[in-house]
């Protein structure tokens, strides 16, 4: 007696029951695809042949894909036997580091494969990121200067940033969400649009001689007339509080005590005892000097043409220049108040509110102390 194990072989009525059922089920795919498509603002461009063929569809705007109904419809699985056809551009979801390449099915991507059209979501990230920019400009210290095009053919802006450093930079907010992975706009941020966009600015940032020239520039009160660049064999001008215009190189610089020469020659450091603003019809400056603040204003008419003498105070006790140089600056800053120019140069439109904060001061220190409010 022999075990027959075998299957038996179906019969005519089954085979004709299962290619009818395949029918109606792919029928039902055909139809929940082209549903699908419709209500997502999809058109249909050429003949649903088959699950597994490649469909033709154009978005609103006329961008045309391509994908096959059951990789649409259920990515998993259409990825197992089914390859991304060629040409195929989808947006992927926002976590993919890498777009859908030609011969590969990528699982993530397929999941919004019908949801949005590449092209139109980043010209909607492109809108929404250049409306932005004039405030991605005010938060980064930039001040558009012109417009202009970047090489990659978007919309730029000619700015300058806060230490004077002139560069070109695509005219939008890189930190946007919604950035379409994968493309370039040219940014100097980097992919999360987060840091100095000044490209200089970062340089000398990397550069500890020049974070130190600055550093010591800031603790002597010496003004650095020139826009420091990148390079430590920069000759840049120099103006101390004495009000000496001299120049020296960032290493030379670096080797004395003072970098003013003049200061260092003398073996002395003079305090600082004259408050002055000085101001023109674009800017308006605060500042301290010592002896009778003569030579800084004579530097500030030379350099910048801040002519106008709205106070000088001088004779100050000990000390009391530096507080009310650093309360008005320190004011201005909790107040928004930006300069436009390295560190103490403002807009015209503040100098009422400079001399409010200085006069202040005045009278709730130094109320019996005699100085002379002028212009």
């Amino acid at each position: 007696m022999s075990d027959d194990t075998g299957t038996a072989a179906p019969s005519p009525e089954d085979t004709l029951r299962s290619a009818r059922l395949l029918a109606r089920a792919e029928a039902a795919v055909m139809a929940l695809f082209a549903t699908r498509a419709y209500e997502l603002g999809w058109t249909v461009r050429s003949e649903l042949s088959g699950i597994l063929d490649h469909v033709t569809l154009s978005c609103g705007a006329g961008h045309t894909t391509q994908v096959t109904p059951v990789t649409a419809l259920h990515p998993k699985l259409g990825s197992t036997i089914v390859q991304a056809p060629e040409g195929s551009v989808f947006l992927p979801d926002a976590g993919m580091k890498h777009m859908a390449v030609p011969g590969r099915a990528d699982l993530a991507a397929f999941p919004r494969a019908l949801e949005e059209c590449e092209h139109c979501g980043r010209k909607r990230w492109e809108d929404a990121a250049q409306a932005s920019f004039a405030t991605y400009a005010i938060e980064t210290d930039l001040r558009i200067m012109a417009d202009a095009t970047s090489p990659n053919g978007y919309p730029a802006k000619q700015v300058r940033c806060l230490h004077g450093h002139d560069f070109t930079i695509t005219a939008m907010d890189p930190r946007t969400p919604g950035r379409v992975p994968g493309y370039v706009y040219g940014f100097t941020t980097g992919f999360d649009g987060t840091g100095n966009p000044c490209g200089t600015c970062h340089r000398i940032s990397q550069t500890p001689k020049l974070v130190e020239f600055r550093r010591r520039a800031r603790e002597q009160s010496v003004m650095i007339l020139d826009v420091l660049s990148d390079r430590i064999a920069q000759t840049v001008r120099l103006c101390c509080v004495a009000g000496h215009l001299t120049s020296t190189g960032i290493n030379p610089g670096l080797k004395r005590e003072l970098l003013c020469a003049r200061c260092n020659r003398a073996g002395c450091r003079p305090e600082p005892t004259v408050y002055y603003v000085v101001t023109d019809r674009a800017m308006v400056k605060p500042g301290i000097s010592s002896s009778d603040g003569q030579g800084r204003l004579d530097t500030h008419r030379s350099q910048h043409g801040l002519n106008h003498v709205r106070r000088l105070i001088t004779d100050l006790p000990v000390g009391a220049a530096r507080d009310v140089e650093r309360h008005v600056l320190d004011c201005l800053a909790n107040q928004g108040i930006r300069p436009i120019m390295g560190s103490e140069y403002f807009d015209a439109a503040h100098i009422d509110r400079v001399m409010e904060l200085a006069d202040g001061w005045f009278a709730a220190n130094l109320p019996n102390f005699a100085w002379t409010v002028t212009g």
